[in-house]
């Protein structure tokens, strides 16, 4: 499916939600089949916009600075210590010989 298809069935979903809930708040009469339509209504408008802005720039603002944080705070990944094992390091030998 497009993207521009996308667009119009999803305005088209939200545009007839949004018709049918005016319908059932000022044109049908009072009782249980205008509380079902303005209901269904609702329940089709929300569901509509699950995961209309999954991965677009809103569901990823502030992942770049949440990124950038983790990783300085986050230990080097690969071989640890990040140097050769027989370097002295702080007065000391490091490795499996350092006994």
């Amino acid at each position: 499916m497009s993207v521009s298809r996308r667009k119009v069935a999803y305005f088209s979903l939200r545009g007839a939600a949004f018709v049918a809930f005016l319908l059932g708040v000022f044109v049908m009469p009072r009782g249980g089949a205008a509380g079902a339509v303005v209901l269904a209504a609702g329940a089709v408008a929300v569901l509509a916009g699950i995961g209309v802005n999954a991965g677009a720039a809103g569901e990823r603002a502030g992942a770049r600075t949440t990124s950038d944080y983790f990783s300085s705070i986050t230990p080097p990944q690969g071989d640890w210590p990040p140097f050769d094992p027989d370097r002295i390091v702080d007065g000391e030998l490091d490795g499996p010989r350092a006994v």
